[in-house]
Order: structure tokens, then C-alpha cells, then sequence
């Protein structure tokens, strides 16, 4: 269910969808496809635990780098 639920967004979807404009989907409420930055931090983990960081000093140090190494249009 979507989380418009005031009397007019439901009203709304309701037409929209028997005038066949509208498809409600199916789609978990936390889904990374629409929360990008999960996308970001799941990269950032990845590269990081590829180098196997030494200490905390060294792990701060490599999620900086990894960072910096993201392009900015990535996911």
C-alpha cells in the first residue's frame, strides 16, 4: 500500500487506477532500488574489505580513499 493514505491521495490513486493511468506495484517499503545510498554504502563495504584494513586508523583511511573513489553518477 502506498504511503499517501490522506482521504484525497487514495481518492485520487483509486481513479487513476480504474481509469487504467495508474498501476499499483508490489515493492518492499525499505527496497535499496529506491533508497540509492544503500547502493553507496553497500560499494563503500566492498571496496573496503577488499584492502582487509589493519586498524582503526587504517580503516578510516581506506573508507576516505573508497570514498573519494565513488563516481559521483555511480548506481
Amino acid at each position: 500500500m502506498t504511503q499517501h493514505t490522506s482521504r484525497l491521495c487514495k481518492s485520487y490513486f483509486t481513479k487513476k487506477e480504474s481509469d487504467g493511468v495508474l498501476h499499483q506495484m508490489t515493492w518492499p517499503p525499505q527496497s535499496p532500488d529506491l533508497n540509492q545510498i544503500e547502493l553507496v554504502w553497500d560499494e563503500l563495504d566492498r571496496r573496503v574489505k577488499e584492502k582487509q584494513p589493519t586498524s582503526a586508523q587504517h580503516m578510516w583511511e581506506l573508507l576516505l580513499d573508497c570514498w573519494k573513489s565513488i563516481p559521483s553518477e555511480a548506481g
